[in-house]
């Protein structure tokens, strides 16, 4: 009976031996590996993102140096006068250029809005309705800023038309350019 209950005595403590080091080693030493493979994957997911995120940067960074760079660019157009003579003297050799009748042309008086100076052009052609659109890129490619405020087009004859444009010339007010 001794010798049987040595023996079952070995055999649980060969029994016993490896489960104590599984419960007391291998099953905290597994736990903690999976926290960190857990870890792992929750970081690597978040990161997978920073590329789009870096091309999103890189679009906003080029955008505001466009702007920058557009801005700067029309602050350059706007005179520190309103340059009205050139101005006028320009529009009405396009006028001429293009066939058309120079009825009249008025300005009103300076006016401030904002940071710039406003001078309104009212100046009235007649002539084809494609020298009318061509005026008006003239106006568009001269080296002024300026916002047409309203036009008025209406049938004269069979292929003339008489126009009406005001035109805003904008300039700046002491040092903003």
């Amino acid at each position: 009976m001794i010798s049987q209950s040595r023996y079952l005595m070995l055999v649980g403590l060969l029994v016993l031996i490896p489960v104590s080091a599984w419960a007391i080693i291998y099953r905290p030493m597994n736990k903690a590996l999976n926290c960190v493979a857990e870890e792992i994957r929750t970081r690597t997911t978040s990161y997978s993102h920073f590329d789009e995120i870096n091309s999103h940067y890189r679009q906003l960074k080029y955008l505001t140096r466009t702007l920058k760079d557009s801005t700067a660019e029309a602050y350059s157009r706007i005179p520190q006068e309103h340059g009205a003579d050139q101005w006028l003297e320009s529009a009405s050799d396009a006028a001429l250029e293009l066939d058309m009748v120079v009825k009249s042309v008025t300005t009103s008086g300076e006016r401030v809005e904002g940071e710039f100076g406003v001078l309104p052009v009212d100046i009235s052609v007649q002539g084809t309705l494609d020298g009318v659109y061509r005026l008006l890129q003239h106006f568009e490619r001269m080296d002024y800023i300026s916002r047409i405020d309203r036009m008025g087009i209406h049938l004269v004859e069979d292929d003339v038309v008489e126009a009406r444009i005001v035109v805003h010339l904008i300039f700046s007010i002491g040092g903003n350019s």
